[in-house]
């Protein structure tokens, strides 16, 4: 998804109330005067997400303070999905089509995200697992979904947030398990950015002990294809079929053409515009099928 005005405004909204705490007021003048300068020599291929890595990066710099550290959230947040694993596995299987309660739950996992989100809790992730699960995914997409695996080869799951990857985790245990013949590959982030899974988290919930993953080589919080390492393009342009969770990467994937079902929660305004969604609405769409009215 290119770099538009909505995207361009919020991100020169948050940095403005990020440093409101700051007394100086011609510093705060100079420093946002920088971030319009980013903004505005941005290249074609830019987005948000990608965007957001060097605004993180001149913020650091200007003020003299390290990047957040996300590292304990992180780990709140995975034992949290992990103490709660077992309960919801047996409610997957306890269903009538436990591929598509596994990625319904999935998707709510989607609300634990920093980078969209100024307030996450574990309380609230609890009662969305509780009152969401019950949804069901968009019927015609899901068809269509099932029909792609009956004959994919190869299947791609680009994962997101930390906890989240616990969700994911059971969802890709569902697809081994009913499409043994599926050659499937987690993708996660290959640096650290805000709380997206990377390799830790997934040896730490125990997804790599289940299936093959690998780290994209970027920092940016999606996939941005221009960004990440040549092994992980090269997956998802031979893939079959791709899974990509999450806004980030819908916001860096769209317009890319591949056979991608996307799953997410929408958490601002510009998707809830263009999908006619409430916040938190769960999406499930897919990439050569994806009609968005202008906003």
């Amino acid at each position: 998804m290119k770099l538009n005005p909505f995207c361009m405004c919020c991100a020169l909204n948050k940095q403005e109330q990020k440093i409101r705490h700051y007394p100086d007021m011609e510093k705060k003048t100079e420093y946002m005067k920088k971030v319009m300068a980013l903004i505005a020599n941005t290249e074609e291929n830019d987005c948000a997400p990608s965007l957001s890595v060097d605004i993180q990066k001149l913020y650091s710099s200007f003020w003299n303070c390290p990047m957040e550290d996300f590292t304990k959230i992180k780990k709140e947040f995975n034992q949290l999905m992990l103490n709660m694993e077992a309960s919801i596995e047996d409610k997957i299987r306890k269903a009538n089509d436990p591929l598509e309660k596994a990625l319904l739950y999935a998707r709510i996992g989607n609300y634990i995200d920093f980078a969209a989100l100024s307030n996450v809790d574990q309380s609230t992730v609890i009662t969305l697992l509780d009152e969401k699960s019950s949804e069901a995914l968009d019927e015609k997409e899901y068809e269509n979904f099932l029909r792609d695996l009956s004959s994919a080869r190869k299947l791609v799951y680009l994962t997101d947030n930390c906890g989240e990857v616990v969700l994911d985790k059971m969802a890709v245990k569902i697809l081994k398990e009913q499409y043994p013949d599926l050659d499937i590959t987690v993708i996660v982030r290959g640096y650290p950015v805000v709380n997206d899974a990377t390799m830790e988290d997934a040896e730490e919930i125990g997804l790599t002990d289940l299936v093959k993953v690998i780290g994209n080589g970027s920092n940016v919080g999606g996939t941005w294809i221009p960004g990440i390492n040549s092994e992980s393009r090269e997956l998802l342009y031979n893939a079959d079929l791709i899974i990509a969770k999450g806004q980030g990467n819908f916001e860096t994937l769209n317009d890319c053409g591949l056979n991608i079902y996307y799953l997410f929660l929408c958490k601002c305004d510009l998707f809830q515009r263009r999908f006619h969604a409430e916040n938190l609405q769960g999406m499930f769409l897919n990439e050569r099928r994806l009609v968005m009215e202008p906003v």
